[in-house]
Parts: C-alpha cells; structure tokens; sequence
C-alpha cells in the first residue's frame, strides 16, 4: 500500500507485507519485509557486483552463508554484506520478521555456485563481528542507539551508498529531548530520507503539515522538501534512512 502524501511524500504498509514495500524511482534503494514467515534458503550462492546489502532481523532466526563461513543472524541483529562478496540464505528457525535492504536496487545479482551447507559457524560467540566481506551487528548495545550507525562522516561503519540510523528511544523524555534545537526545518538537496517505525508514532512537520508515521509505516522524503521531527510517543523504535551518500546536503531553513 502506498499513500501519497503531501508535497510528494509517501507512505508505505510493510506490517502484512512478504515481498518490496520500497522501490526508489531512480533504483537507489529497494526495502524489502517478511512478514512472520518459515525460514527459507535460497538456490544458489550469489555476489552483486555494485549493491550493497543488508538482513535486518527482528523476530526469528537466519543461517547466513558468506564466503565460506556461515553467520546465525539473532534478533536485533543486522548484517551488511559488501559488493562482489559471495552469500545465500541458509535456512533459519522460528518466524522471521526481517526488513532487506539493497543500495543500490541494480539488476546485478550474479549466481557464484551452488548452496553450500557444509560451511563453518564464525565467531557465534560473538555478536559483534567485521571483516572484508562487511559487519554483524547487536542492534542493542548502547553505542549502537541513536546514532548514524552506517554511512560516512561519523557514522559508526563505513557504507558507501546510504547512511542509516538504528533509534530507541523508551521514555518521553529521551524521545523528545533536543526538539527545537537539534531538529531544525531543514532540507536535503539531493538525498531521499526514509522513516521506518517499529514501536511508537513519530510525527514530522513538512512544510506546514503534521504527518504521523506509525508502527507499520515508512514515509518517504524526497530532495528539496522542508522538514523537520515534531514528536516522538514513546517507548519509541525505528530506523531511518538518507540515499545517496551526500555529505553537507542538508540545507536549514531559516525562521
């Protein structure tokens, strides 16, 4: 379900959804959602040769084959893999509620070989791990909140296509503090913004328009529209997301 919003913003369903909810018009992201279903596997192992891509998992449990090891996804948990990187689904237990996110949304998916099951587990002891082929990360340890977590600048991990903040926020208190100083009326030039809500209602001002965004929705805010964060109802969870990468795109408007 899409709703057009004001100034040509748009509202997307994801909460009964197995498939794409987000396809950006010039291919610069695709958000895909499962919603609840069986662990599956995929048929063969495959690499995009320019699209990075990320498994944001929340319910359930997914064996990830990358390279050649294999990573048992938790929930809260994400992982990004990095282009021309070998990987596949491997099965997983439980119901899987899980957002997949691909940046840019190119047709170049490239099958590599055969599903291989016979693949080592890496580091399960570890929630926390990195190398060549990109990052599993807890999505709640503390210095993982509230922060840009991917992207560039001071994101906490490099991504050359988007930049994404992973938001939990569970009193009124936290949800709200720095409105009106830090959350300005402001623009961007050239990038997408993106608002995912999990727990919660957040409410931005686009012009001089309230628009909620509940659990179950993605708003989408295209370049050179005025906006700026109204409201958090907490507790509070959600993601959000800017593409392309553009550094010191953000224009604020002047009261």
């Amino acid at each position: 379900m899409v709703k057009l919003m004001h100034n040509d913003c748009s509202k997307f369903g994801y909460r009964k959804v197995t498939g794409n909810v987000v396809r950006h018009p010039q291919r610069l992201i695709s958000i895909g959602h499962t919603a609840f279903v069986s662990p599956w596997s995929d048929s063969n192992i495959h690499k995009h040769s320019d699209s990075e891509e990320y498994y944001l998992l929340f319910n359930g449990q997914l064996n990830l084959v990358i390279e050649n090891f294999c990573i048992i996804l938790k929930p809260n948990e994400i992982v990004m893999v990095r282009p021309n990187v070998p990987h596949a689904v491997l099965g997983g237990t439980g119901k899987i509620e899980y957002f997949g996110i691909r940046t840019p949304a190119l047709d170049d998916k490239q099958v590599v070989s055969e599903l291989k099951t016979d693949v080592p587990l890496l580091h399960e002891s570890e929630r926390l791990v990195s190398g060549e082929w990109g990052h599993r990360i807890p999505l709640d340890m503390p210095q993982h909140k509230n922060c840009w977590l991917f992207g560039a600048g001071s994101a906490l991990y490099n991504a050359q296509h988007f930049v994404m903040a992973y938001l939990d926020f569970p009193t009124h208190e936290t949800a709200n503090a720095g409105l009106g100083t830090r959350h300005q009326l402001h623009f961007h030039q050239k990038s997408w913004e993106y608002y995912a809500v999990l727990v919660g209602e957040k409410t931005l001002l686009i012009d001089d328009t309230h628009v909620s965004i509940k659990p179950g929705e993605i708003l989408a805010v295209p370049p050179n529209v005025e906006h700026t964060l109204y409201s958090r109802q907490a507790p509070y969870k959600g993601f959000t997301i800017r593409v392309p990468v553009e550094l010191n795109d953000k224009i604020v408007v002047e009261a």
